[in-house]
């Protein structure tokens, strides 16, 4: 299962343009990756949690995965425990392989279907990158989750971060009870009991839940010389240095893109530069001179 009905809270105000599984990166939605990763771990079919934006993030799983999806709507937002609950009439009996869409990467998940267990929770965690930024999971000898330390919290060695992706036991999945609910209430049970575990994986994690983190990851996946949507229009003689232009986007001759992003049909035009800018929606930009910008239909607000 996917989990892609969140408010995208962190994004704001980015996703109130585009919903933050369907942002752009190079060509596909956020949620590809996620899909990706749930395919290759062998999930013939996903199901697909919808609330903000369903028509958009929608479209943009079926664009981006051709396999069996199956999509539950969630007029009121149900949480990631209430999520999976209310999705059991289309998941069937069985585990179930959750994933998240505020990453962006490729990661082995064989190691946590190899622990499951019908009672268990299983966590995919990679060594912790960076204990600084983000909260961390603590393991002990057996592998078992002990504790979850805030971001910056303790010295702790061997420290793990969450990837987004679990594993629910089929005796789990069956014992959720019904509306709203966070996993966090499920882990805690889980813990315990001694029934919730974390697995360390191999792969590439790239965080994307705010603005700033998908600008840097939509430039890092552009690469050094860019990327240019076929159906973008880039005039000869603009300038387009480690950005990123999307699907129906402009840049009339004479503008300057650096280490910036234009999607969801967004202009640049009159001369104007651009340094570590997002532009979402439509929305023109002429003749402006701007730095660490977010730029939206009807606002404009710094890039942290």
């Amino acid at each position: 299962m996917l989990l892609a009905a969140g408010r995208g809270e962190r994004m704001e105000p980015l996703s109130g343009v585009v919903g933050k599984p369907a942002l752009e990166v190079a060509g596909r939605p956020l949620l590809a990756s996620s899909l990706a990763n749930l395919r290759g771990a062998g999930c013939a079919r996903v199901v697909v949690n919808l609330h903000r934006h369903p028509a958009q993030v929608a479209a943009a799983a079926r664009a981006a995965d051709p396999g069996p999806l199956a999509f539950s709507w969630e007029p009121n937002l149900l949480g990631g425990r209430g999520g999976v609950a209310a999705a059991r009439p289309l998941l069937g009996d069985g585990d179930v392989l959750v994933g998240n869409t505020d990453s962006w990467g490729s990661l082995e998940l064989g190691p946590v279907l190899a622990a499951r267990a019908d009672d268990a929770v299983v966590l995919a965690l990679i060594p912790h990158p960076d204990p600084a930024r983000w909260s961390s999971v603590v393991l002990d000898g057996d592998g078992r989750v002990v504790r979850f330390l805030p971001p910056g919290a303790g010295s702790e060695p061997g420290r793990f971060l969450f990837t987004g992706f679990q594993l629910l036991g089929r005796d789990v999945v069956a014992a959720l009870p019904p509306g709203p609910g966070e996993m966090a209430a499920l882990w805690d049970a889980a813990r315990r009991r001694g029934c919730l575990r974390g697995v360390s994986v191999e792969g590439v994690w790239r965080e994307a839940g705010a603005p700033s983190a998908y600008r840097e990851l939509a430039v890092e996946t552009a690469g050094p010389r860019s990327w240019v949507h076929p159906a973008a229009d880039v005039e000869a003689g603009s300038r387009i240095e480690r950005s990123a232009v999307g699907a129906g986007c402009r840049v009339e001759r004479g503008c300057s893109l650096v280490a910036s992003v234009l999607t969801a049909g967004a202009a640049a035009q009159g001369g104007s530069e651009l340094a570590e800018c997002v532009l979402a929606g439509p929305v023109t930009v002429t003749g402006e001179t701007l730095a660490r910008t977010l730029v939206l239909p009807d606002l404009r607000v710094p890039l942290a």
